[in-house]
């Protein structure tokens, strides 16, 4: 039965990537508990998530390499394959991990004493073959994170002017007036600042998330919203200035944002960052591992596709379990010359997930 399903499979993957080849490049595809360490990906809903190998993997599956093709440019040059883990991150394990590039969080468990050392970061960039890894921070800009180092205790009772409501969706983090000066310099120019501190442990590239915090600010904080005549424009130029403060300070940093794909029409914030990252491209937003809207994959997709003009590499994390849709994820993505990775749906951000070039079919 199991060679019976993989050939199944495989010929419907073949088909699907026939199709590929004969469609227009713009085409679609078929029409929790976050735990214990509230460190991770919060931007529009939809958490990055890890594959356990030991779950993923069972001794009775069987594997097929589905050919991918789509490779990183600029400061990704030779990157094909990521991984993105936020949770109770070991460097044992990220070193010990097949992927070009990770994206971890600066600090174990979000706290500075915990924070990873130089050495733990240079452990980290050695792959098992002795070849170079990069290692990313992931950053959020647009909220503020009571868990922080940052966090001043008194903001509870009496909040800065520039910090807003609790996210409804994710406790112990609030909206924040980005483009205020007070914000803005928790993130660089001193030694004790945040991006300081991802530069100084050796990091090759800082990942910014939260970066569409203006959906939230018009959803939740019209008064505010309507207080500032470009909200988009503020965003871009918060990034661009934590781009520039970095690269003055490590030419080949790097600068990768998370979803917020509608800033790429920018020329301004194009220039600033050297990859976009996106979550739920193609599946998730009606339900878990339900197709996308064709004009929700459209709008992103062409948006994403500016970045790709502009020699940026476009980062992609699915949410999936069904072998099928992984399939037509993967195959899709990759011929859209995008890097994806794909997690399970249920969105466990506690450990590394296995190599996206893998599709694992169990019995």
């Amino acid at each position: 039965m199991e060679s019976i399903l993989l050939i199944s499979i495989l010929f419907a993957a073949a088909i699907i990537a026939g199709l590929r080849l004969m469609a227009t490049p713009k085409s679609t595809p078929e029409s929790a508990d976050p735990g214990a360490n509230p460190v991770m990906s919060k931007s529009r809903k939809t958490e990055a998530a890890a594959i356990a190998p030991e779950a993923a993997t069972p001794a009775s599956s069987e594997r097929s390499m589905i050919p991918r093709t789509a490779a990183g440019t600029g400061l990704f040059e030779g990157v094909r394959t990521w991984g993105y883990q936020l949770q109770h991150v070991s460097a044992k394990a990220v070193a010990a991990s097949p992927f070009d590039l990770f994206v971890i969080d600066y600090s174990k468990d979000g706290s500075d004493e915990k924070a990873f050392t130089p050495g733990d970061i240079a452990r980290m960039k050695v792959k098992p073959d002795g070849s170079r890894r990069q290692v990313i921070a992931y950053m959020s800009i647009g909220e503020a994170e009571s868990y922080r180092y940052y966090w001043n205790p008194e903001w509870s009772d009496k909040k800065p002017s520039w910090l807003l409501d609790e996210n409804p969706d994710w406790k112990e983090n609030f909206s924040v007036c980005y483009w205020d000066p007070a914000w803005q310099n928790q993130f660089c120019g001193a030694p004790t600042a945040y991006l300081d501190k991802i530069i100084a442990a050796g990091f090759d590239g800082v990942y910014l998330d939260k970066c569409d915090v203006f959906e939230d600010l018009q959803d939740r904080n019209k008064k505010v919203a309507k207080s500032r005549p470009d909200l988009e424009g503020d965003m871009i130029n918060f990034v661009a200035r934590l781009s520039q403060y970095a690269k003055a300070r490590k030419p080949a940093f790097a600068v990768i944002m998370q979803n917020a794909e509608i800033l790429l029409e920018q020329e301004h914030l194009r220039e600033a960052i050297d990859g976009v990252a996106k979550e739920a491209l193609l599946y998730g937003l009606p339900g878990p591992e339900q197709p996308n809207p064709k004009d929700e994959v459209t709008f992103s997709h062409r948006a994403l596709d500016l970045a790709i003009d502009a020699g940026r590499t476009v980062f992609v994390v699915e949410y999936l379990d069904d072998a099928a849709k992984v399939i037509d994820a993967t195959v899709t993505l990759d011929g859209w010359g995008y890097l994806s990775t794909i997690s399970p749906k249920a969105r466990d951000l506690a450990a590394a997930n296995v190599d996206p070039a893998e599709i694992v079919f169990t019995s």
